[in-house]
C-alpha cells in the first residue's frame, strides 16, 4: 500500500529515470554523455504533481529546467502521464461514503483512494507547459484501465499487467 508521503516521495525519486537508475540532480548540473543504448524516463511531470495541482509535489516545477537542460543529451526519452478515466476506481468520489486518502481493498489489494486528479484530457492531466522534450519517442499513458490503478511506468498496480515499457527499452 501506498500512502501519499510514500507517493510524493515516489513521485520526486523517480522524476529522473536513466536506464532504470535514478539520476541525482548534482550530476545534471555538469556534461553527460549518455550511452546510445541510455533513456531518460521524464515520470509524470503533469499539472496534477506540481504547485497548484491537485495532488501538488512541493517545489515539483523544479525540474522542469533541469530535464530540458539534461534531456538533449538523450537519443532515447520516454515521457509517462497519468491518464485516468473518469471515476477511475482510485478516486475516493467512486467509492460511496469514502474521502480521500482513505484506503478501500480492491481485487489486487489494498488501495489509495485519491482525489479525482489527472482525468485523461483534462488540464491537471496536460504535461508541464514548460517541459521542451521534442525529441521524446514515447508517451506512455498509465492508470487508463478504470478498475486498476498504475503506479510503475513498468506495471499496473495489479502487478500482472504490462505497461510494455520495459519491452520498448529493449
Amino acid at each position: 500500500m501506498m500512502i501519499p508521503a510514500q507517493r510524493r516521495l515516489f513521485l520526486q525519486s523517480t522524476l529522473f529515470t536513466l536506464a532504470g537508475a535514478s539520476v541525482p540532480l548534482s550530476f545534471a548540473a555538469g556534461k553527460i554523455k549518455p550511452g546510445e543504448r541510455a533513456a531518460l524516463i521524464v515520470v509524470d511531470v503533469q499539472n496534477c504533481f506540481v504547485p497548484g495541482g491537485t495532488l501538488a509535489v512541493a517545489k515539483g516545477d523544479e525540474v522542469v529546467p533541469v530535464i530540458n537542460r539534461i534531456a538533449p543529451a538523450f537519443e532515447n526519452v520516454v515521457v509517462t502521464q497519468d491518464w485516468h478515466t473518469p471515476g477511475h476506481i482510485s478516486f475516493a468520489s467512486a467509492h460511496a461514503g469514502k474521502k480521500p486518502f482513505e484506503t478501500t481493498k480492491l481485487g489486487y489489494g489494498q488501495q489509495v483512494l485519491w482525489p479525482d486528479h489527472c482525468v485523461r484530457g483534462t488540464d491537471d492531466a496536460a504535461l508541464h507547459k514548460d517541459l521542451k522534450l521534442p525529441q521524446a519517442q514515447v508517451i506512455l499513458r498509465k492508470g487508463f484501465h478504470q478498475n486498476v490503478d498504475s503506479y510503475s511506468a513498468f506495471e499496473e498496480a495489479d502487478r500482472k499487467t504490462s505497461t510494455g515499457l520495459a519491452g520498448y527499452l529493449q
